[in-house]
């Protein structure tokens, strides 16, 4: 998390299921700028609004709340079809981004960790204002997230297939 936060400068979240429709922060590093984010730790908001959330749902980690989806913002996703295909977009490139869902003027990008067996159990985030963080950056914000995210999947065990690697078992 530090490493993630000097290279970005923002605030950075680890997240975890808690509840069905809801993530909480379980640690945070702070930003660099005097302009940054609240303290999240311990705070729980709605998985379909946080990017935190969104991998937590699009790696079947958490689950969507019984009932309509909360408008935080009028970004906010609030179709359970727009969010399934939002959520198919994250596995597809790796991460998630929520842009003014959560709250106005609040970017994140977010990647998933995954425990030894490959199920993602968390997800790491980086979040900012859109004064500093805008959708031009965000590939290269995502692309260290999801190093990072890597990273701590292989502390806790998780050792992915490469292509080499998964035509040799497929072969045997």
């Amino acid at each position: 998390l530090e490493r993630l936060g000097k290279a970005t400068g923002e605030t950075i979240n680890l997240g975890v299921a808690s509840g069905t429709g809801m993530v909480e922060q379980i640690a945070q590093v702070d930003s660099t700028y005097l302009i940054g984010g609240t303290n999240w730790v311990g705070l729980s908001v709605p998985v379909h609004c946080s990017a935190l959330g969104k991998v937590l749902l699009a790696y079947g980690a958490a689950q969507l709340p019984i009932g309509t989806l909360e408008r935080r913002t009028d970004k906010t996703i609030t179709s359970e079809a727009a969010l399934r295909t939002d959520l198919a977009t994250v596995r597809t490139r790796g991460y998630a981004v929520t842009d003014e869902e959560l709250e106005p003027g609040l970017i994140a990008v977010a990647a998933p960790i995954r425990g030894y067996d490959g199920a993602v159990m968390a997800a790491l985030s980086v979040s900012g204002p859109t004064t500093r963080m805008n959708r031009d950056g965000l590939p290269a914000v995502a692309g260290y997230c999801a190093e990072e995210a890597a990273a701590l999947s292989a502390v806790l065990g998780y050792r992915q297939r490469g292509i080499r690697q998964s035509r040799k078992a497929g072969a045997a």
